[in-house]
């Protein structure tokens, strides 16, 4: 399996996103948490992957960040792992952040915008046939 491949479910596959230089920040931040943190995302993800077409996860686990750019967020506890949907049923989670807050900070606005930036990257690269051909 490749290695930004995190979850092969049976609806969706999860993967880490890689930049331009192949760094995967979402799966940097997720391997400096602790096992027990890194399991609950786990178990989150695995039930969305492995979830019929259509089943809506409940918002304390995982919500809308961003309307007009689809991007939601994967939240295991204080952590937010933002990411997006796309063709081929993949789920590509981009980056991530501790919450410190109820609501969200300049800080964390400024990291959305940039994984909004990661992600047109994403699907710019794919139509140019250079995202998964590089990164094989």
């Amino acid at each position: 399996m490749s290695d930004h491949i995190y979850y092969q479910g049976s609806t969706f596959t999860v993967e880490w996103y890689k930049d331009a230089s192949g760094h995967m920040k979402a799966k940097k931040y997720y391997d400096g948490l602790p096992r027990e943190e890194r399991k609950r995302l786990d178990d989150i993800v695995a039930y969305l992957a492995d979830s019929p077409l259509g089943t809506r996860l409940p918002k304390t686990l995982y919500n809308e960040e961003d309307a007009e750019n689809k991007i939601y967020a994967f939240k295991p506890k204080d952590h937010r792992f933002f990411n997006f949907s796309t063709v081929g049923k993949r789920v590509i989670i981009i980056d991530a952040y501790r919450k410190h807050s109820q609501k969200m900070t300049k800080k964390d606005i400024n990291l959305l915008k940039t994984v909004i930036a990661s992600r047109n990257d994403y699907l710019s690269r794919v139509k140019g046939g250079i995202y998964y051909e590089r990164h094989a």
